[in-house]
């Protein structure tokens, strides 16, 4: 099932995330974002420095699942978070490889939440949460 972002959701979502931009859109309705979100440098449990990430994903199907996320800065030499996979694979709003997010067990606590909960606004604040933290365990890096 694939549902796009009401406008009235990507408002909501500005709210808390001011750099919010609609990457593509179907008619009125936004089909992926780009944003950029604070986080850590992340490379190990005492690497609390602050770093600016600029995320895309597609918000297509947000009630089913979650997306890959992709980082289109800062650029991948200079990620060194422990939850972000190297640029292995070709991001689709770029056509060149990009970093994505590692998100652990978040997936599974997505699909536990209601229908209702799983909104845009929720969305960049989990992908906040893993760029704010460290997991030592992460496969990522």
């Amino acid at each position: 099932m694939s549902i796009p972002i009401s406008s009235n959701d990507f408002r909501r979502a500005t709210g808390m995330f001011p750099s919010l931009q609609p990457l593509a859109t179907s008619g009125s309705d936004i089909t992926a974002i780009a944003v950029i979100i604070g986080g850590i440098s992340g490379g190990s449990l005492h690497d609390r420095r602050p770093v600016s990430y600029r995320i895309l994903a597609s918000v297509r199907s947000l009630e089913t699942g979650l997306p890959p996320i992709w980082i289109s800065s800062p650029q991948d030499s200079q990620i060194v978070h422990r939850n972000i996979y190297r640029a292995r694979e070709v991001c689709p709003f770029t056509n060149t490889r990009l970093p994505t997010l590692c998100w652990g067990t978040t997936p599974a606590a997505w699909r536990g939440a209601a229908t209702s909960e799983r909104r845009l606004a929720n969305l960049l604040e989990a992908v906040r949460q893993v760029l704010a933290d460290v997991y030592p365990q992460s496969p990522a890096r």
